[in-house]
């Protein structure tokens, strides 16, 4: 029996299969070369499937009549079903993406979570100095101790546009400068002799920490649309997990500081706060601006990195309209690349999903805000002492912890935001 050849109808490939065995599958391209746009290496959406046609040898060509056994045969047609779409002919395989996944999760997502949970216990850990002697020592009334959290609040908000600065500055200088600024701002609360000190310097830190938020959009640097929402999660869950983190350590630090005959809320600022700044360093040549200046990924890892999201900027249009692919597909940039524009601010100011989930997140903190800075104080009114309301305030953000985490898997699981929210 003779076995018809076929070649992908795509630019960028090799030459046809030159016998009838030769498989198209078995073609593997690297992506080993230096060129900077290794999309011009494929045009198509893999995923989408590709245009095959039959090779039209001759009566005179060479493969014309060449015969195969049937089991030769089977075997080839069973090698084309197993993979009936243009997926042999990516650049990387599922197995070195899945690879390159994994390493980025260890690597970035589990970094930049302890960076949040740095964060989120030098914002939080007021609540443990006040109940650790903060407010007798500095003469604090409530109403002082208010406005102390309100103050890092405030410049929270009013400094939250700052997330476009990961579009205008290389993203390890802004990160390390904002975890060494709150590590810094964070440590010299220890010293604070006065409200009006200790209020300025909440303020200050509020700053520090409002660059942070942008970790989210930093991370579409680096992973899909339907992979985000799971290391979001990651991220977002360093937030309860830090809670409880610092209430466990306050714990120890204000047993230390019964013994050692130095103020424990002094104590507990400098030791909680002092690890950003070391972090800071570590962070300035770990964290890489896009997957193509990873340190902690080889040379062809980084062109895996790279190459697997092209398709993310890709708009095919409605329907796969091929006119619209084929213009978006010469107009798109990785997002590391894309220039701030402010008519993008204005697309998202104007989705009513944006206030939809503001309002959310809103309501989720009104709620969850508060308890890190109240709980253990709230604890110690119902006649603990101050060692032991450390230790019982941390129990219900670890079951936060886990919260997060299993919300997100499933978002990613069933590709689905709206039903686990």
């Amino acid at each position: 029996m003779s076995v018809a050849t076929y070649a992908p109808v795509a630019t960028g490939y090799p030459k046809e299969p030159s016998s009838p065995l030769e498989s198209p599958r078995s073609t593997h391209l690297t992506p080993d070369f230096d060129s900077e746009d290794d999309g011009a290496a494929v045009e198509f959406d893999a995923e989408a499937g590709i245009e095959l046609k039959e090779l039209d040898h001759g009566e005179g060509g060479a493969d014309a009549g060449a015969e195969v056994s049937d089991d030769e045969a089977d075997a080839l047609v069973k090698k084309r079903k197993r993979r009936e779409s243009a997926q042999s002919f990516e650049l990387y395989t599922p197995d070195e993406e899945k690879a390159v996944r994994r390493k980025m999760d260890t690597h970035l997502v589990l970094f930049v979570a302890l960076l949040y949970l740095l964060s989120f216990v030098d914002r939080s850990n007021i609540g443990n100095a006040k109940v650790a002697g903060l407010s007798k020592d500095l003469d604090l009334s409530d109403s002082q101790y208010s406005w102390l959290l309100t103050a890092f609040y405030i410049s929270y908000i009013l400094f939250e546009w700052m997330t476009v600065m990961y579009q205008l500055v290389p993203p390890h200088i802004y990160i390390s400068v904002c975890v060494c600024a709150w590590g810094v701002l964070a440590s010299l609360q220890s010293l604070a002799t006065s409200f009006g000190y200790l209020v300025v310097l909440r303020a200050l830190l509020g700053i520090g920490e409002a660059a942070f938020v942008g970790i989210p959009f930093y991370l579409t640097f680096f992973f899909k649309r339907e992979e985000l929402a799971f290391r979001t999660g990651i991220f977002v869950s360093a937030a309860p997990l830090a809670t409880s983190f610092a209430s466990t350590l306050a714990w120890g630090i204000v047993a230390l500081g019964d013994r050692t005959g130095v103020a424990s809320w002094r104590l507990l600022f400098l030791v909680e706060g002092f690890p950003a700044v070391l972090v800071a360093v570590w962070c300035w040549v770990w964290v890489p601006d896009s997957p193509a200046t990873a340190r902690w990924l080889t040379p062809r890892e980084r062109k895996v990195a790279t190459l697997r999201l092209r398709r993310e900027t890709i708009d095919a249009g409605p329907d796969g309209d091929e006119k619209a692919f084929k213009t978006t597909r010469s107009m798109t940039l990785p997002r590391h690349k894309k220039k701030f524009q402010l008519k993008e601010v204005a697309k998202t100011l104007a989705d009513p999903k944006s206030y939809l989930t503001a309002a959310m997140f809103f309501c989720c903190n009104v709620a969850f805000s508060s308890m890190p800075v109240f709980l253990p104080t709230i604890i110690n009114s119902m006649g603990f002492s101050k060692l032991a309301s450390q230790g019982l305030s941390a129990p219900p953000f670890l079951f936060a912890f886990f919260a997060v985490l299993i919300t997100a898997l499933l978002s990613d699981r069933w590709k689905s935001r709206s039903i686990p929210m």
